[in-house]
């Protein structure tokens, strides 16, 4: 009878073991045994080199379009769509018989757009002195006339209002001489020089047009505010300035719309 445990007697119906894979000596005599994580490392490797090398592509690219953009380019959305809007009104007080146009409309210089009734005299106080009113006689009327060709872009008075002398009426501006207005920071104006061409992105337009630097403003914007800032205190805080610079535009009849926003970027040498 065999024994159990001894090699060549297994019992009946007891699969057959599985081979033990050989075990070859490594260095210095040591026994080399398998990685069962070395093709995993493998393929970690395979995937982790071309992501970083992408990351770097991206980085580099990134980092020298930043670095081109900020030397050769100088940015600000701070702009505007700008124009000479003309205040339009009567030279004498009195008040408004008919405006005779509206916001959005034409109009050529000469052309009548409001008429004003003007007060004359039609008794005497006790004192003397001349008492004045409207007694509804046509030489009481007046025409105010427009003093440019333009489009009307506010209407400030109605029929029956009461005007003072010189007080508006209407606004009018002139579509043909529209520009921008950039206010850029002022470490960055001694980098602009007057003739460099300009990039312009209408937001109202969704399109960029070409451009270039008419003017650089002597002064900054807080100049022209109806408080400017004191610094004698002595809890003064530096703000950065921003410099009013004026852009010519090439927009052809594209209609601009003033007051609205753009972006811009100056080419600077």
């Amino acid at each position: 009878m065999a024994m159990e445990g001894r090699p060549g007697n297994t019992p009946p119906g007891t699969p057959p073991a599985a081979p033990t894979p050989a075990i070859e000596p490594g260095r210095n005599g040591r026994t080399a045994i398998p990685a069962e994580g070395a093709p995993r490392r493998r393929f970690s490797r395979a995937v982790l080199v071309p992501v970083a090398i992408v990351v770097l592509a991206a980085v580099a690219f990134f980092g020298y379009r930043y670095w081109y953009n900020s030397t050769h380019f100088v940015y600000t959305d701070n702009a505007q769509i700008a124009g000479s809007i003309i205040q339009v009104g009567a030279l004498n007080a009195g008040q408004v018989a008919a405006v005779l146009t509206d916001v959005g409309q034409h109009v050529q210089q000469g052309q009548v757009v409001a008429r004003v009734t003007v007060p004359e005299p039609v008794a005497a106080t006790a004192s003397g002195s001349p008492k004045l009113g409207i007694s509804n006689v046509a030489n009481q009327t007046v025409d105010v006339t427009s003093p440019l060709t333009g489009v009307v872009v506010a209407r400030l008075a109605d029929p029956g209002s009461t005007v003072a002398p010189g007080q508006a009426i209407i606004a009018v501006v002139d579509p043909a001489n529209l520009f921008v207005t950039a206010n850029v920071n002022e470490t960055d104006v001694d980098r602009i020089q007057v003739g460099e061409p300009v990039d312009v992105t209408v937001d109202s337009l969704a399109t960029t047009l070409s451009g270039r630097v008419e003017a650089i403003t002597p002064a900054s914007s807080a100049s022209f505010s109806l408080i400017p800032q004191q610094n004698a205190s002595g809890n003064y805080t530096k703000v950065q300035q921003v410099v009013p610079v004026k852009i010519a535009v090439d927009y052809g009849n594209l209609p601009l719309i003033v007051g609205s926003s753009v972006e811009v970027n100056i080419h600077v040498r």
